[in-house]
């Protein structure tokens, strides 16, 4: 569509014990914000990073690099939030490890 951007970028799943309910669920509260269409890939599979059951389908461990690809118009500002989530290890403002 005229007007939409696409970005890809690359991520690593820290989290000890890869993704699982609590980062998938702040994946998908994140993810659900922007209007644009949002992909993670990891081996052979790809997933809808607003569907939690997509996301568990990943089966992806701590150290594994996602593909993250991002269209819509809102993409860079998408693909930045998911982002800042992998680089924060998904620890929330307060918490600590």
């Amino acid at each position: 569509m005229e007007g939409e951007d696409v970005v890809r970028r690359q991520v690593k799943v820290t989290p000890e014990h890869g993704l699982h309910l609590s980062p998938i669920s702040q994946l998908v509260r994140r993810a659900t914000s922007f209007s644009s269409s949002i992909f993670l890939s990891f081996d052979d599979r790809k997933a809808d990073v607003k569907s939690a059951f997509d996301l568990m389908l990943l089966a992806a461990p701590c150290g594994a690099i996602l593909s993250l690809e991002v269209s819509g118009v809102d993409a860079t500002a998408a693909a930045d939030a998911i982002c800042t989530l992998f680089d924060q290890g998904f620890i929330l403002p307060g918490q600590s490890l």
